[in-house]
């Protein structure tokens, strides 16, 4: 990297020396200004894909819920608060050019690619929040704080006077913003859903490099077109190298909603599951030889509607992912119709080429694309079974669905005589108790009846299981009336402190208690 001085080019308000040259000269003045708002821009830009792209990358570890968020909008803004704070001291003091900042930008941005193991290690020694935060600042932070850098850097070159440098100011960071908007739109709505996030990554990181090679032209200090082009290259095998399948992965990619992978593995007994998973939370599972669901849930709902289902003509499966539990009851029952609303039609997607629900015919399940508080607040139709099944990671619960005002909706659409069936993932005993507590109040406040079952009545108490929970306008629709011989084991946390509401639902706070706990599955 250059140690000496360096001399710019002079600033876009220096005078124009003699009026016969002044066309070539205003042309090539209009060329650099037009670079200078590119740089600004797409710096911008690449902040904001590199913050989008970096919380789905920690999804599979934390979720998506407003710890993992939180960590990274903080270690963003902080990265570019330390990066401007530097950079404009870099720029005054003219022995940094701002393309060997934009080189180490790029190189270091491919860290995200090569690090994939860091949030998993980061969450399993220092725990839930400080973990998510660490990797933040790990994985995001250095590439963050160099093109914090650029906008001093811009401001610098663009200005000959005090008098303008307001205006100038203005302008540069006027066009990064506009890049922060337009990077925000694109990576979200379009590059996410496009391409891996290891692709995503890399092809940031190379433009990085490019937006380096831009500044050498425009402000001075040029580096190597060797290294420019070896490093481009070596980011863009990194990238597609990261983005290679393990062979127990059939499929994986970043949808709108969620990031999505398909793994066939085997769960013990030789026998082989497709599972389905959504931010890194198992979301469907079945037997790959019969298409029957491998989740102990499932069957466990079975039994416990078992006694009513000689009554049940229509059944609500809020929360479809890959349809095992839709085309369950199905199967056990040919003539139930299901409606099925699932937000993502990706995931609905795959559910028709890996799964169970593609390699048959179930003309009574209805999939209805739709997010399940929006289908509530618009469907008219009533149902004699309500199932919530949208729990598909413990820190992505979706608090929309659990508040009193969302349980108000869903009650306005059962049946007389009708049940509201909730899957939670909960422990039993301890601090991770403390969501499935505040839910059952939630229930309480809408139904007078509730009862909650256990799924693994044998398990550890401490350890995480699936727990179902029913709602009821009368405690002789619950399933524990009608069951045969032996009720079936209830979960001993009762209701514990204030109903969850729209305006205050701590939902990731109160599920977190499950981490600071330490996890443990059964």
């Amino acid at each position: 990297m250059p140690s000496e001085k360096s001399d710019p080019p002079p600033p876009l308000d220096t005078p124009l020396p003699r009026p016969g040259s002044g066309p070539p000269r205003r042309a090539l003045r209009g060329v650099r200004r037009a670079a200078l708002f590119v740089l600004a821009f797409a710096s911008g830009f690449a902040v904001l894909t590199i913050e989008i792209a970096g919380a789905r990358l920690i999804a599979p570890v934390f979720g998506l819920s407003a710890v993992p968020w939180t960590s990274v909008i903080g270690v963003i803004l902080a990265a570019l608060a330390l990066g401007s704070h530097i950079g404009g001291r870099l720029a005054d003091a003219g022995r940094v050019p701002l393309s060997w900042i934009l080189v180490v930008a790029g190189l270091t941005g491919v860290v995200p690619v090569l690090g994939a193991g860091i949030p998993w290690w980061a969450r399993g020694s220092l725990g839930f929040v400080p973990g998510a935060v660490v990797s933040a600042v790990v994985l995001f932070a250095p590439p963050v704080l160099c093109l914090g850098a650029v906008v001093p850097y811009l401001v610098k070159a663009a200005t000959a006077s005090v008098a303008t440098v307001g205006r100038r100011a203005g302008d540069v960071s006027a066009a990064a913003t506009a890049g922060s908007i337009v990077g925000t739109f694109a990576t979200g709505f379009v590059l996410l859903p496009a391409m891996p996030l290891p692709v995503l990554l890399g092809l940031t990181a190379a433009t990085l490099l490019a937006l380096a090679a831009l500044s050498g032209w425009v402000l001075g200090g040029s580096v190597p077109t060797e290294l420019m082009v070896l490093g481009a290259l070596g980011l863009a095998v990194l990238g597609k190298a990261g983005s290679a399948l393990p062979p127990d992965v059939l499929h994986r990619e970043q949808t709108l909603y969620a990031a999505v992978e398909v793994t066939e593995r085997d769960w013990g007994e030789g026998r082989m599951v497709r599972e389905l998973f959504q931010n890194g939370g198992s979301s469907s599972a079945e037997y790959v030889d019969t298409g029957d669901p491998a989740h102990r849930y499932v069957d466990v709902s079975a039994i416990l509607l078992e006694p009513r289902m000689d009554r049940v003509r229509s059944m609500l499966v809020l929360g479809g992912a890959a349809l095992s539990l839709p085309v369950a009851f199905a199967r056990w029952k040919p003539e139930l119709r299901v409606d099925a609303v699932e937000i993502d039609p990706a995931v609905t997607a795959l559910a028709r080429e890996y799964f169970a629900y593609g390699k048959g015919s179930y003309p009574t399940i209805r999939v209805i694309q739709d997010d399940a508080r929006v289908f509530l607040h618009r469907s008219g139709e009533s149902y004699d079974v309500i199932v919530v099944d949208v729990f598909d990671h413990l820190l992505t619960v979706p608090w929309t669905v659990v508040t009193v005002e969302a349980l108000l909706d869903a009650e306005a659409h059962l049946a007389p005589g009708g049940v509201l069936e909730v899957n939670v993932l909960s422990p039993l005993s301890g601090p991770g108790v403390a969501f499935l507590q505040r839910f059952r109040s939630t229930l309480g406040e809408v139904f007078p009846a509730v009862e909650a079952y256990v799924t693994e009545p044998e398990s550890d108490p401490a350890a995480i299981q699936n727990v179902l929970v029913f709602a009821a306008r009368g405690s002789s629709d619950l399933p524990g009336a009608e069951l045969p011989g032996a009720d079936w084991p209830r979960a001993a946390p009762g209701p514990a402190g204030r109903p969850l509401t729209d305006a205050w639902a701590p939902v990731e706070y109160l599920q977190a208690r499950i981490f600071l706990a330490g996890v443990r599955w059964n």
